[in-house]
């Protein structure tokens, strides 16, 4: 069985029905999070979200260097793969 690939949609989703981001505003997956009018609190809301759907939690020091809708989706994928 092939591991569950997490995509702009799925981040797409997370952002705009967890984190509360308009949806119109989440269209490009370079867009930066700081783009997006979110701060460090809405961050760990992201990696509360990204643990109860997908069972790994995201430690401080990767966190740091996600920045962007694409970072958090290829580390996401990257995750899932070695979990799976």
């Amino acid at each position: 069985m092939a591991a569950r690939e997490f995509t702009f949609e799925d981040a797409k989703n997370i952002l705009v029905n967890r984190i509360g981001v308009p949806e119109d505003t989440v269209n490009d997956p370079s867009q930066s999070f700081e783009d997006l009018g979110l701060d460090s609190l809405a961050f760990v809301e992201i990696q509360l979200a990204m643990q109860q759907e997908y069972g790994f939690q995201i430690p401080d020091e990767d966190a740091e260097h996600i920045t962007t809708i694409n970072e958090a989706i290829d580390y996401t994928n990257k995750r899932l793969s070695e979990e799976g």
